[in-house]
C-alpha cells in the first residue's frame, strides 16, 4: 500500500508541476501572425530591402547564380530599353558569362547602402571572397534596371553596366 501511496503522490506532484509550468507560460498574442507572416515575408526577400531597386536587384543575383539562360531572360524584362540602346542582350550575355566564370554564383552578405532608385551590396562569390556591387533603377516608370557596377579595392570602381 505504501508502494502504491509513494506512486499516486509522485503522479500528483508531477501533475502539479506540469500544471505550474504551464500558466507560467505567455499567452500566445493577437499579432503573433501578423509578425509571423513579416518574418515569412523578410525571409522570402533573403535580407533584400522591400523597395523597387532592391527587387531588382535581387532577382539580377537570383540569374546570375541561375545560369546564361535565366540572366538572358532578366536582362530582356528588366533592363531599360535606354540601357539596351547602348549595348545589346547578346553583349550582356557575353558580358555576363565572363563574369560568372571570374565569380561563380553570387550571394548577399549585406546591404551596404540604399537610397533611392541606387543599391549597393556585398555579395560573396563561389570561392568566398566578397565584392561591392551598385544597382541602379529607374526612379520613374516603368522602373527597370539601368545598370550594375561592381566596386573593386584599389580601384576606383568598376562599372560594368550591366
Amino acid at each position: 500500500m505504501s508502494h502504491a501511496l509513494s506512486s499516486a503522490v509522485l503522479c500528483s506532484l508531477l501533475l502539479g508541476a506540469a500544471v505550474a509550468t504551464a500558466e507560467t507560460r505567455p499567452a500566445p498574442s493577437a499579432t503573433a501572425p501578423a509578425a509571423h507572416a513579416a518574418d515569412r515575408h523578410d525571409a522570402d526577400r533573403e535580407g533584400w530591402p522591400d523597395t523597387r531597386v532592391g527587387e531588382l536587384a535581387r532577382g539580377w543575383v537570383s540569374a546570375f547564380s541561375v545560369g546564361p539562360d535565366s540572366m538572358k531572360a532578366f536582362i530582356t524584362h528588366h533592363l531599360a530599353a535606354s540601357s539596351l540602346a547602348s549595348k545589346g542582350v547578346a553583349q550582356r550575355v557575353e558580358r555576363y558569362l565572363d563574369l560568372r566564370e571570374k565569380y561563380g554564383t553570387l550571394t548577399l552578405v549585406s546591404v551596404v547602402k540604399a537610397e533611392g532608385p541606387k543599391l549597393t551590396a556585398k555579395l560573396m562569390a563561389s570561392d568566398a571572397t566578397s565584392h561591392e556591387f551598385v544597382f541602379t533603377a529607374q526612379d520613374e516608370a516603368p522602373y527597370q534596371l539601368l545598370s550594375v557596377g561592381i566596386m573593386e579595392p584599389g580601384h576606383f570602381g568598376h562599372m560594368f553596366g550591366h
